[in-house]
């Protein structure tokens, strides 16, 4: 998470005098990924920088299947059983990488179209 979406989230929670959920996935990613444990206190630190109340983080203890807009319509409904509206997901969201033939799996945007 960069600073630029904690102000995207605090400036759209202010709009709608809601509060904002971060729900990141914490489990197996992919082995050149960031470690779990940094990973984790980057988004601790970045929690103090919000507004008293308003942001709330609640780490996902999940492995991640890189398996790309079927994966993002599962994370979405986890996060609506959490009681989120809305789900921001990143460009290429799950994607699994490349095939034998060195061409992506899915588009960089198929999970937002599905």
């Amino acid at each position: 998470m960069h600073r630029a979406h904690r102000e995207l989230t605090v400036h759209a929670a202010f709009q709608r005098e809601a509060n904002v959920l971060i729900h990141p996935v914490v489990g197996l990613t992919k082995p050149s990924d960031i470690d779990h444990y940094i990973r984790v206190r980057v988004y601790e630190a970045i929690m103090a920088k919000y507004p008293k109340g308003m942001g709330h983080l609640r780490l996902l203890p999940l492995a991640m299947h890189m398996t790309g807009p079927r994966e993002v319509v599962w994370h979405a409904i986890i996060r609506k059983n959490f009681g989120a509206t809305h789900f921001v997901m990143r460009r290429d969201h799950a994607g699994s990488g490349k095939n034998s033939q060195g061409k992506d799996f899915y588009g960089p945007y198929d999970a937002q179209d599905l």
